[in-house]
């Protein structure tokens, strides 16, 4: 799949073969960047290429709360640097 530059993740966190997939979503009228979660595990098809998908098997959705917790930590730094940077834009005016 490609990504352009207006729809590139925040952020990629892999685990155990499944990635979480971070996407930024920008607030409007001054509100703050919302977060969504794609989980996706990868696999290769019988020529050797990559492909993902979004059904995960019984073993993969154990692998699901361990990334989701590096997640969830991530989406938080990703809005405290979201904050820090509205701040320093303030501090400036």
């Amino acid at each position: 799949m490609a990504q352009t530059e207006t729809n590139k993740p925040a952020d990629t966190i892999y685990f155990g073969g499944v990635k979480g997939v971070i996407w930024g979503n920008p607030g409007k009228d001054g509100k703050p960047t919302r977060y969504s979660v794609q989980y996706v595990r990868s696999y290769r098809t019988e020529d050797g290429s990559w492909r993902d998908t979004n059904s995960l098997g019984e073993l993969d959705n154990l692998k699901i709360g361990p990334l989701y917790l590096k997640v969830a930590d991530r989406i938080a730094e990703l809005k405290s640097e979201g904050r820090q940077a509205a701040n320093a834009e303030e501090d400036e005016e």
